[in-house]
């Protein structure tokens, strides 16, 4: 078994989807390019935190020039247009480019309609319609654009749309493989952890009663954060706000980034606080692709449930034989995982 400190297969692992995901956004978005980054995750949850510290690092890398940025409530078309007269839009990847989460859609859709001329890059995504009219409704949107790229973070999303999409549509790994670096996950007090969704998005699993050695909580719980967290969040959300007011009133490139610092800084203590929460086990469980992920990257012992729509499941197929992960197990029910996961924690025991 590995055990939380054999983190070589997973510094690997970054390397190569990093690698991957800076050459085709070289392609795209080459050194000096001007763009604006639209859509920072302004909430509790860790993984589009996480993501967007990869996207940021991404960008630093290429060496581009950020005129713009926003989230989904500062966004405003006459202030894209002011700060970017020619260049890139990039959008923020995750998993809402469909109708689970219409907002964050219909910014997206605003942005690809209003902005013809600029070049836009969806950075990776997974993609999922329930309702065929939002679908008909989106590719309305996106053929219509004719520079219009998709990046999309695993197969089964690729293929719907090549399906659905005249854009380019091309297989880029998640964003959180391009992060430098993460926070420590602490040392484990509880015997398991289960990071289990709380949203539309969680499939309809059939929940046994864990005993006292299981503690079940979601991100959006907020814990994790400390004793200062509600004074470090509060702080952070005055930064964005004064940041974006100074963006709004007097844009240049300087008070641009000087948002997405705010920004950066905000993101960073979620990423903080999800680590320390899923480090504060021996193993865990979990059916958010996110804490997968970062748990893979910790080296913390984990098994996964699968969320609704086979989210983790895909994104699994797609990659682990590809970058040769450590060796999980993705369990048919969570009396399974928790089973397989206290087996981990007693083997890391054991290894200690």
């Amino acid at each position: 078994m590995t055990g939380r400190r054999d983190v070589d297969p997973a510094a690997a692992i970054r390397a190569k989807a990093g690698a991957e995901s800076a050459a085709v956004l070289r392609e795209l978005l080459p050194p000096g390019t001007r763009c604006a980054l639209v859509d920072f995750p302004h909430h509790a949850n860790v993984g589009d935190s996480a993501i967007w510290l990869g996207e940021r690092a991404l960008l630093r890398e290429l060496d581009v020039d950020l005129a713009y940025v926003c989230d989904r409530h500062t966004f405003a078309e006459a202030d894209l247009a002011r700060c970017l007269p020619t260049g890139a839009i990039v959008l923020h990847g995750g998993g809402n480019l469909g109708d689970l989460w219409p907002h964050h859609q219909r910014l997206r859709e605003r942005v690809v309609r209003a902005f013809p001329r600029h070049r836009i890059v969806q950075l990776p995504q997974s993609v999922h319609f329930d309702d065929p009219r939002n679908l008909a409704r989106a590719r309305e949107v996106f053929d219509a654009h004719p520079d219009l790229t998709l990046l999309l973070r695993d197969a089964r999303s690729l293929r719907l749309a090549r399906d659905a999409f005249a854009a380019r549509s091309v297989l880029v790994p998640d964003s959180v493989f391009a992060l430098p670096d993460l926070p420590a996950a602490g040392t484990p007090h509880r015997r398991l952890l289960w990071l289990a969704r709380t949203d539309h998005e969680a499939a309809p699993h059939s929940e046994p009663s864990p005993d006292g050695t299981v503690h079940r909580t979601d991100w959006n719980a907020g814990e994790g954060g400390g004793p200062d967290w509600p004074e470090q969040l509060c702080s952070a959300r005055r930064t964005i706000r004064a940041a974006a007011d100074t963006l709004r009133r007097a844009p240049s490139d300087r008070s641009a980034e000087a948002l997405a610092d705010a920004f950066d800084a905000h993101a960073r203590l979620h990423l903080r606080r999800g680590c320390r929460l899923l480090g504060s086990a021996g193993a865990v469980v979990t059916d958010r692709l996110h804490a997968h992920l970062l748990c893979l990257l910790l080296g913390i012992p984990h098994t996964v449930l699968d969320d609704r729509n086979g989210k983790i499941s895909s994104y699994r197929d797609t990659w682990r034989h590809r970058h040769e992960w450590p060796w999980t197990r993705l369990a048919p029910t969570p009396h399974r995982a928790l089973r397989h996961a206290a087996a981990q924690a007693d083997g890391l025991r054991q290894e200690m």
